[in-house]
């Protein structure tokens, strides 16, 4: 009985302490994940949940933005952050987007997102300085 407290107090420990980085990374500042495709374009992808303002949509056309992944649409031309678990497809300029489906260069997208301004978002000084501007496109094709 003696052996099996102290291994009950070691489990507790290392279950809060791993509740503890859980949480932190789900508060961290940066939750910005960024990757690229053989071309060097860029992809970047909430880590955590979309932050585009509710009730918005996007019309544009999938483009490149500096070295991002981008829209242009009637307002202008963006860079974009695309929701948690959007990936580049191997090998190809097109960007999976779950629950939506995959979106090429040209390809023209109409969803939920919104045009914000990059010093809102928690994670803006992880944006790529080639894709930095005063906003940016958030997508959330699924509300």
């Amino acid at each position: 009985m003696t052996l099996w407290a102290p291994r009950v107090i070691v489990s507790g420990i290392a279950v809060a302490g791993i509740t503890a980085a859980l949480l932190t990374g789900c508060t961290g500042r940066d939750a910005l994940v960024t990757t690229s495709n053989a071309s060097g374009h860029v992809l970047m992808s909430d880590a955590r949940h979309v932050e585009a303002v509710p009730g918005e949509t996007i019309d544009g056309t999938l483009t490149i933005v500096g070295s991002c992944f981008g829209f242009e649409t009637g307002t202008g031309t963006f860079a974009a952050v695309f929701p948690n678990g959007s990936q580049l497809v191997e090998n190809t300029d097109q960007v999976e987007i779950p629950g939506w489906g995959t979106l090429g260069l040209g390809n023209h997208y109409q969803g939920g997102g919104g045009v914000v301004a990059s010093a809102t978002l928690s994670y803006r000084d992880s944006i790529p300085a080639a894709c930095r501007s005063d906003r940016i496109v958030v997508l959330d094709p699924i509300r």
